[in-house]
């Protein structure tokens, strides 16, 4: 039985570590799509892995006017931002940092292009 006791808080961590490896809001999906190419674009919308905050949350666009980011009403895991001007043909660089609902943080960049 002596034996048992240590073996526990090493399990506990294990299990924890575990746990934080995958508590991350992942990007899974964006529209436009990674890499892709449209005729044109009014939102950007990216869908993550977990639910995220989007007050802490930001996607920026460069040249890209973009509104305020909000989440879809029914799913937290699927952030939205407006695109408040036409775009122009071209390409296009999105950056997003992503605060997930508890609090880990991610970020990434991707591109699509405007066709003509």
């Amino acid at each position: 039985m002596r034996t048992f006791y240590p073996t526990i808080p090493a399990s506990l961590a294990l299990a924890l570590v575990g746990t934080q490896a995958f508590a991350h809001a992942q990007l899974e999906k964006s529209t436009p799509a990674i890499g892709g190419t449209v005729a044109s674009a009014s939102e950007i919308r990216l869908e993550f892995s977990e639910g995220v905050e989007p007050r802490f949350s930001k996607v920026s666009g460069g040249a890209v006017p973009l509104g305020a980011a909000k989440t879809e009403p029914s799913n937290q895991a699927v952030l939205i931002v407006p695109i408040t001007k036409a775009l122009a043909a071209g390409a296009y660089t999105v950056r997003w940092q992503a605060v997930s609902v508890d609090t880990h943080h991610t970020q990434g960049t991707f591109e699509f292009t405007v066709k003509p």
